[in-house]
C-alpha cells in the first residue's frame, strides 16, 4: 500500500479542503447542494482511508458521514453547535492525514470526538423512537396538572446561558420553567410559539427554549414547548394571558429551585397505567449518556467518561498544519519532475543564444532561417514550460477564510474577510513562500487592526470589520494586498517605540516624517503590542515578512491613514526561474539587472549631476533622483569623468534611484542559476547565469542595492 500513499495524501487534502469550504459556506447560508458534497467528501474519505488502513481515519470519517446523512434527510438541523463540532472533526481528520507515521497517538481525542458525534446523533434519534402514547394513555395524561412535566434544565445549558442566570440571580429576578402544550391538530403552530413568546417576554428574559427557536419557528415540533426565563413576573397574570392564546392547550408556570446535583434528570409521563416509560429529554442527550431498551421504553442513563483526554480543540490548535490543497482539475506530476523540466529548457534556451550568435557569423542565409525557426520554437517551448509551473494564488488564499474565522471567535470580534483575484497565477516557487508572510500580515489585521466591536460603533464605523485579500497583475508583476478598515497606524506611537528600542535616535525622531516612520515597523525586533498573545506581539514579524518577500525579489510597501485603515501590498515577480533583464557593463563585467526593476534608461551629460550634501543627483521630470555608481556600490573601481553617462533608473517599492554604467547592452532572457551556500548572503547579489559566450555573470539585486 505504501505505492499508493502519496496519492492518497493528495486526495484527502482535497476532500477536507471541500470540506472546510462547504462548512464556512454552510454557517453563512445552509444549502442542499454543500450538504451533498460534504457527504460524499466523507463517504470518499472514509472508503480510501478503509483501503489504505488507516482505521482511527476511516471510523471517525464513519461518523461525520452518518450525521451528514441525518441533515440531508431532515431528521437533524444545523445549529451552531453542530457547525462547531464538524470543523473539530474536520480538524482532526486534517492532523491524522498530517502524521500518518504516527496518528495512534491522537486515538484518544478520536475516540472522545466519535462519542460526541455519536451523542449528537442519539439526541437526534430519541425524537423519532419516543414510543407513542395510545389513545386511552393521552387522555389519562391530561388529567396531570401541567407543572408535574418539569425537567433538569442543568444538563441543556451552555456556558453563555448560565452566566446569564447567574446574573438574573445576583439582580435578585428568579428562574421559571414555563410549559405549554397545543392542542392536536392545531394549525399555525409556528405561530402560536410567537405569540407565546412575545406575552412571556413583556414580564421577563427568555433564555432557551425546547425545541430551539429554529425548530420553532420551522415547526419542526408535535404539540409542547418548554421554556427557561428569568424575570419578576406576576405569575397568575402571565399563565392567564397564554392560556387565552389560540390553540394553547394547557399552561404550567413552575418556579426553578436550585438544589444539589440530581441522579437523573427527566421528563415523567406520570398517571399513565401499564407503562414503564421514564426518558430523559433529548437534549439532554450528550457523549456520556448510554442508551437503551426497556419493556418497550427508552431509559437513559449517565455513566462516567472512560478517559478524559486533553481538550481536542487544543491539541488540534497545537499541532495542525495550515498547509492546504484546493480541487483543480488537473493531472499530478512531481515538483522534482518539473523543476528538472524547467532547468533543461533552460539550458536549451541558454545554447540556443550561443548557436544563434555562431550561426550569424557565419553568413550563411540558409543557417540563418532555420536558426530564427529554432528560436520561434524555443521561445514556444519557454512559454509552454513557464505556464507548467505557473499555479492560482488560491491554493494559498484558500487556508485563510478559516483561520480569519478562528481568530475572530479567539478575539471576540467581528470580521469580515473579502477576497478577491485568487485566481491570479504566480511561479508555484513563490506560491509556496508567500504563505507564511501573509498569515503574519492577516493576524497583525485581526489582533492590532480591527478594534473591538464598540470601539468601531463609538468611532461611528460599521461593528463588523473588514479585512479585504486581494491579488492582482500589475505590469510584469503580481502584486498582493492586504488592507483593512480598521484604526490604522499611529506614526507618532511608531516613533515613540522605536526610540523606546533605540531603533531611532531623538535626532531623527524629529526629522523622520510620515512615510518613513511608517517603515520603521520592519526593523528587527521592533513591535507595538502592549501584551504578548499567541497571534502576535513577540517583536518578529514585519521584518521577517520583508526578508521573506525580498528574498524571491518582492517588495513590501505600506499605506495608512489614522483612524481608517491600514494596506500592506507586496509586489512580486512571475516566475523566479527564467527573467527577463537588462544586460549592462560595468569595470569590464557584464552584469543582469532584471526588467520588472527598469523603469527607463537614459544619457546624461556631466553638467546634469548636480551635488547635495556630497550625494550626486539629477533633476528629472522635476524629481529629484538619486545617482550611484554601480561599480562603486559593487567595490570594482570608482567614478571616472567623461563626457557622457548611461544611467539605468530602477525603482523597488518607493525607493528609486540611477545606476551609472559603462555600457547598455540591451535585454536578454536569462536562466537564474542559484549561487554557492559560501557567497549566497552577499547583498546587492541575486544570482548568476550563463550568457550565449559561455560567460557567467551576476543577477543583480536592486532592492539589496537601494539598501
Amino acid at each position: 500500500m505504501e505505492e499508493y500513499r502519496d496519492l492518497f495524501l493528495a486526495e484527502a487534502n482535497e476532500y477536507l479542503q471541500n470540506l472546510n469550504r462547504c462548512l464556512l459556506e454552510m454557517e453563512k447560508e445552509p444549502q442542499g447542494e454543500q450538504l451533498t458534497e460534504m457527504f460524499r467528501a466523507a463517504h470518499s474519505l472514509k472508503g480510501m482511508a478503509g483501503t489504505m488502513g488507516y482505521d482511527l481515519i476511516s471510523g471517525l470519517t464513519h461518523e461525520m458521514e452518518s450525521l451528514l446523512d441525518q441533515l440531508r434527510s431532515g431528521e437533524a438541523t444545523i445549529e451552531k453547535e453542530f457547525i462547531d463540532l464538524l470543523f473539530d472533526a474536520v480538524d482532526l481528520v486534517q492532523l491524522l492525514v498530517d502524521n500518518l507515521e504516527n496518528q495512534d497517538k491522537f486515538s484518544a481525542e478520536v475516540k472522545a470526538l466519535e462519542k460526541k458525534l455519536q451523542a449528537w446523533g442519539l439526541r437526534k434519534e430519541l425524537h423519532k423512537n419516543l414510543p407513542p402514547l395510545e389513545a386511552e394513555d393521552e387522555q389519562e395524561a391530561e388529567k396531570d396538572a401541567a407543572g408535574q412535566k418539569q425537567i433538569a434544565w442543568e444538563g441543556l445549558v451552555n456556558e453563555f446561558e448560565k452566566e446569564m442566570l447567574k446574573d438574573a440571580v445576583s439582580r435578585g429576578e428568579k428562574i421559571y420553567q414555563i410549559y405549554i402544550c397545543l392542542r392536536r391538530g392545531s394549525l399555525l403552530k409556528s405561530v402560536r410559539a410567537f405569540l407565546v413568546l412575545k406575552n412571556i417576554e413583556k414580564q421577563g428574559e427568555v433564555i432557551k427554549t425546547l425545541p430551539s427557536i429554529h425548530e420553532l419557528e420551522e415547526e419542526k415540533f408535535d404539540r409542547e414547548i418548554f421554556l427557561l426565563i428569568t424575570g419578576k413576573p406576576d405569575v397568575a397574570a402571565l399563565k392567564e394571558s397564554l392560556e387565552k392564546i389560540a390553540e394553547v392547550e394547557n399552561v404550567g408556570i413552575i418556579e426553578i429551585v436550585e438544589q444539589g446535583e440530581p441522579k437523573a434528570w427527566e421528563i415523567t409521563r406520570d398517571g399513565i397505567p401499564g407503562r414503564k416509560t421514564s426518558v430523559m429529554h433529548p437534549e439532554a442527550v450528550n457523549e456520556q449518556t448510554a442508551l437503551s431498551l426497556q419493556d418497550g421504553g427508552i431509559a437513559l442513563a449517565l455513566k462516567e467518561s472512560d478517559d478524559s483526554p486533553e481538550d481536542i480543540s487544543q491539541v488540534i490548535k497545537k499541532a495542525r498544519s495550515l498547509s492546504s490543497r484546493s480541487t483543480e482539475k488537473t493531472i499530478r506530476v512531481e515538483t522534482a519532475k518539473l523543476d528538472n523540466l524547467v532547468n533543461l529548457v533552460g539550458e536549451l534556451i541558454i545554447n540556443r543564444t550561443r548557436v544563434i550568435e555562431l550561426g550569424k557569423k557565419t553568413g550563411d542565409e540558409l543557417l540563418e532561417g532555420s536558426l530564427e525557426q529554432l528560436e520561434r520554437i524555443t521561445a514556444e517551448l519557454q512559454s509552454v514550460v513557464m505556464a507548467l509551473r505557473m499555479v492560482p494564488i488560491k491554493q494559498v488564499f484558500d487556508r485563510f477564510p478559516r483561520m480569519v474565522r478562528d481568530l475572530s471567535v479567539e478575539k471576540q470580534k467581528e470580521i469580515e474577510l473579502i477576497i478577491s483575484g485568487e485566481e491570479t497565477e504566480l511561479d508555484r516557487t513563490i506560491v509556496n513562500q508567500i504563505g507564511d508572510p501573509l498569515v503574519h500580515l492577516l493576524r497583525n489585521a485581526v489582533d492590532h487592526g480591527l478594534e473591538d466591536r464598540e470601539e468601531r460603533i463609538s468611532n461611528g464605523k460599521d461593528p463588523v470589520g473588514k479585512i479585504y485579500l486581494e491579488a492582482r497583475h500589475e505590469g510584469s508583476h503580481v502584486v498582493v494586498s492586504v488592507e483593512d478598515d480598521g484604526r490604522g497606524i499611529d506614526p507618532e506611537a511608531i516613533k515613540a517605540k522605536a526610540l523606546e528600542k533605540n531603533i531611532i535616535t531623538a535626532e531623527e525622531m524629529d526629522k523622520i516624517g510620515f512615510e518613513e516612520s511608517l517603515r520603521l515597523i520592519f526593523k528587527n525586533g521592533f513591535s507595538t503590542s502592549r501584551e504578548v498573545t499567541d497571534i502576535s506581539g513577540r517583536g518578529v514579524g514585519m521584518d521577517v515578512v520583508k526578508t521573506s518577500i525580498e528574498a524571491i525579489n518582492g517588495t513590501v510597501e505600506v499605506k495608512s491613514k489614522p483612524g481608517r485603515g491600514c494596506r500592506f501590498m507586496l509586489r512580486l515577480p512571475l516566475t523566479l526561474a527564467i527573467i527577463r533583464t537588462l544586460m549592462v557593463e560595468s569595470a569590464k563585467e557584464v552584469y543582469a539587472i532584471p526588467i520588472e526593476a527598469v523603469r527607463e534608461n537614459l544619457y546624461i551629460e556631466p553638467r546634469d549631476i548636480k551635488t547635495i550634501q556630497g550625494d550626486k543627483v539629477i533633476t528629472l521630470r522635476e524629481e529629484v533622483l538619486p545617482l550611484c555608481c554601480l561599480k562603486e556600490i559593487l567595490g570594482m573601481g570608482r567614478f571616472e569623468e567623461q563626457d557622457i553617462y548611461p544611467v539605468v533608473v530602477v525603482q523597488t517599492g518607493d525607493k528609486k534611484a540611477g545606476f551609472i554604467v559603462d555600457k547598455l547592452l540591451g535585454q536578454q532572457e536569462v536562466v537564474i542559476k542559484s549561487l554557492s551556500k559560501f557567497v549566497n548572503d552577499i547583498k546587492g547579489i541575486a544570482g548568476a547565469t550563463v550568457l550565449g559566450d559561455g560567460r557567467v555573470t551576476l543577477i543583480l539585486d536592486v532592492a539589496g542595492l537601494l539598501e
